[in-house]
This record gives C-alpha cells, sequence and structure tokens, in this order.
C-alpha cells in the first residue's frame, strides 16, 4: 500500500507579504535590515508514522515532502544602486551581485509554477555568483529536496548555515528531509533549532513535538540485529516474532538482490507492532498485515505461522522497499504495487479473473499514481489487480533490467511519462492505452 499527500498552492492572502519581504531582502544591501524568509509550511502534521511510500515520500514530491514553499514575488530592482568609483573590482562584484539576484528571482518563479529543474539551474548560478549570499542555497535546497535529490539538498543547505547559523528555513527543511530518511535525532535538532529561531512558528512546534513522541515511543523497543536488518520489537511476544522473521528476511534479501541485481548497503528498519497500535500508526484498513513509509510495518497478529506465507508478506514489503530507495520514492502507486505483487510470490489467478470479468471497469493507469487508501473497497480491489496486471504486461515486454533501470531514472527526472519515454523508448500514454485496449478486447 502507499499513498503520497499533495501539497496545495499557496493562499492568495499571503501575496502582499511576500512583496514587503521580497523588497525588504532586495534592498538589504543599503543598510535596511529585513531578511527574507521563504516560508515552510507543513500541509499535514507529521504524525507518529510518517508515510514515504505507502502514504507519502513523497512525496515529498512528497518526495517527495510535505513542505511547501511560498516564493517571493519578483521585483525588478537592483540588489545595490548604481556604482559610483570607477574601481573594476568592486564594478565587477556589483554586476556580479546583480546578476545574481535577477537569477534567484527566476528561481523563484520556476518553483511557483513547478519547474524545479530550472529553478536549481537558476539557484545554482545564482550561488555561483554569490557564494556567501545563504538565501540562493536554501533556494537551491528547496529545488533540489523537490526533485527528489536529497543529497543535494542536504548540502546546499549545510552551506547556507555555515554562512548564517540563523537560517531557519534551512534548518527546517533538513528536519523535513532527516524525518523523510527515519534519522528522528537528526530531525528533532534541527526542528528545534528552527523552532528557536521562529518560535511563533505552530505548524513546525506541532511536527516537532509529534517527532519526539516517535522517537521517545522508538527508544523504548528492544532491537534484533541481522547483518542488513534491525528488527524492533517489544515484550515477549514481539521477541518471539523478531526471531521467527528474522532468517526469512535475510533469505528474501538475496533472493530479491537477485531478481534485481541489487544488493543495497545500510540496514532496513523493520517495526513489530501489536495489531491494534499497527492501525493507529498507519491508518491502514483492517484487512493490512504490513506497511512500509520507510521502514517495514509489521502486525505481530497477522504474521502468518506458515513459512511460505510468511515469506510472500515478507517479500512483498521488501520490494516496496527496493522500489523506493531505487526510485527514492518517485513511482507512481500501480508500479509499486505492481512489483511488490509480481515478485511478492503467491497465487494470482484471483486478480487476473477480476479483470477478465470486468475489463470494462478498468481505470487510466494515470488515475492510478496516488495512493489507493481512500478507495472504496471493490474500487480499491481493482486496484490493486489491474496495478498487478499492468506490471506483469510491462515486464513482459520490456524486462525487468528495463524496469529497474526506469525506477533508477526516476530518481533524478520524477515525471514518470519522460522517464517513461527515455528508458523504454515509448510513450506513457501509449502504452496506457494499449493495457486497457488490452483489457477492454480481452472482455468482449
Amino acid at each position: 500500500m502507499r499513498t503520497r499527500d499533495v501539497t496545495k498552492l499557496i493562499a492568495a492572502g499571503a501575496a502582499l507579504g511576500m512583496v514587503c519581504l521580497a523588497f525588504a531582502w532586495l534592498t538589504s544591501d543599503q543598510g535596511i535590515p529585513a531578511p527574507f524568509r521563504v516560508e515552510t509550511v507543513l500541509s499535514n502534521p507529521v504524525s507518529a508514522s510518517v508515510p514515504a511510500v505507502h502514504r507519502e515520500p513523497a512525496g515529498l514530491p512528497e518526495s517527495a515532502s510535505n513542505t511547501r514553499l511560498t516564493p517571493p514575488i519578483a521585483i525588478e530592482m537592483s540588489l545595490q544602486p548604481a556604482s559610483t568609483t570607477s574601481n573594476p573590482a568592486v564594478e565587477a562584484k556589483r554586476r556580479a551581485r546583480e546578476s545574481a539576484s535577477a537569477r534567484a528571482r527566476t528561481g523563484w518563479h520556476l518553483m511557483e509554477t513547478g519547474d524545479y529543474r530550472g529553478a536549481a539551474q537558476a539557484f545554482s548560478e545564482a550561488a555561483g555568483l554569490a557564494p556567501e549570499e545563504p538565501l540562493f542555497l536554501v533556494g537551491l535546497g528547496f529545488s533540489r529536496h523537490r526533485l527528489s535529490q536529497n543529497d543535494l539538498a542536504v548540502s546546499a543547505l549545510q552551506r547556507a548555515i555555515q554562512l548564517d547559523p540563523n537560517a531557519h528555513q534551512a534548518h527546517k527543511l533538513l528536519g523535513d528531509i532527516y524525518l523523510q530518511w527515519r534519522e528522528l535525532e537528526t530531525a528533532i535538532h534541527h526542528y528545534e533549532v528552527a523552532g528557536r529561531l521562529d518560535p511563533n512558528d505552530v505548524t513546525l512546534q506541532t511536527s516537532l513535538r509529534a517527532v519526539r513522541h516517535e522517537w521517545e515511543e522508538e527508544a523504548g523497543f528492544d532491537r534484533l540485529f541481522t547483518p542488513h536488518f534491525l528488527v524492533k520489537f517489544h515484550g515477549v511476544p514481539g521477541r518471539t516474532a523478531a526471531n521467527l522473521v528474522a532468517g526469512p528476511l535475510e533469505a528474501v534479501y538475496d533472493s530479491m538482490g537477485q531478481v534485481f541485481s541489487y544488493f543495497p548497503n545500510g540496514p532496513f528498519t523493520v517495526i513489530l507492532y501489536p495489531d491494534r497500535r499497527f492501525r493507529e500508526v498507519t491508518l491502514s484498513p483492517n484487512w493490512a498485515g504490513g506497511f512500509f513509509d520507510g521502514r517495514i510495518l509489521l502486525s505481530l497478529e497477522r504474521l502468518p505461522r506458515n513459512r511460505a506465507s510468511l515469506d510472500a508478506v515478507l517479500r512483498h514489503e521488501y520490494v516496496h522497499a527496493v522500489v523506493y530507495r531505487l526510485s527514492r520514492g518517485q513511482a507512481p502507486t500501480w508500479l509499486d504495487e505492481g512489483l511488490a505483487l509480481y515478485l511478492g510470490g503467491g497465487n494470482r489467478s484471483r486478480d487476473l479473473g477480476l479483470l477478465a470479468r470486468h475489463g470494462e471497469q478498468v481505470a487510466s493507469l494515470q488515475a492510478l499514481h496516488g495512493s489507493f487508501l481512500d478507495f472504496p473497497p471493490r474500487m480499491a480491489e481493482m486496484a490493486y489487480a489491474e496495478s498487478y496486471g499492468a506490471t506483469r504486461m510491462l515486464v513482459q515486454r520490456y524486462g525487468l533490467r528495463r524496469v529497474r533501470q526506469l525506477l533508477e531514472t526516476l530518481s533524478v527526472e520524477p515525471d514518470f511519462s519522460a522517464s517513461f519515454a527515455t528508458v523504454l523508448g515509448v510513450r506513457y500514454r501509449d502504452f496506457d492505452a494499449a493495457w486497457m485496449a488490452q483489457q477492454i478486447g480481452a472482455r468482449s
């Protein structure tokens, strides 16, 4: 399962305030000390579990993430008044700063229009022309984050903080990214710094309380370590279950590594919850026994005791983890779920039968990029069946190696249509139309 928070456009009422802020920043070199602030707003307060794949990152591009950027209104002004000196070095520096300011204004505009790649290029050029200006690095961090290039985003934001330790928005976005990475202590640190710098940021304080609660809860877990997994659990029932899954998890790592030709470094976190707590953390439907949000979450009571069934559950959730790492959380839900079903094992004849009987109800794959969790039961059942069928067709046509390449391309080009055409040499809409025609034809 997987979902993605979708951030909304900025409120129109913020425009006048942003004009004032942008004006203050643009005139800062003239002795008007009013630093510009880029507002980030969590579209939903961080819950005890922040779904990154099933209920995401992504988003984040929720991503990716829940961060919403309010860019400044572009104002055609020079960063400084015209130079009155004939010193060539001073004049060159003034011109460089004017050019950097213009590139940054372009960057904010492109961010507002959703052209994050263009914005990243503009901010990178601005930072190159004026490397002492932390604001340009904050803009670069935001745009890289929106492209799901969080490693590059962190690098830019850390450089901004080196230049200005009081860069509130840099700390806040770093908190979001480290939370998405499930590095809770580091996320708390940056949220705390941002909170001290702006104690009136209500959404930040809400997020900080939620992350602290999650960290304190996880701090009380016992831990079992295997070569590639960290299994967290409570009490004797949890320890029994942890011992039950430890061996099969490593077997799944090896078998899926052979399938994907991918053996990732770094431990995967697995958390075993009593079923009631599992429902509270994941907000998942009653039939779900596993969940992926950057970690593999499992319900103790729903763990199969039969080894074959247990392996199928663990394969399913581990495939989600692999898809997330390869694509940085950018795979559409139908492909993510489809790969988990296709590679998870088990008899999928029920899904194929459902498609054969109700082919006329098949939705466009474009409609299956977001979460299935809010679908009515029958619609969700069809969505999962369609995800399996479409992924099966995709793998049969192009092979799993190229599907993996598609996932990796999404990590740098989140636009699925563009990545699909680049890797597979066919337009996504044409594949979608062929899929729907096949289902309708099979039905008739």
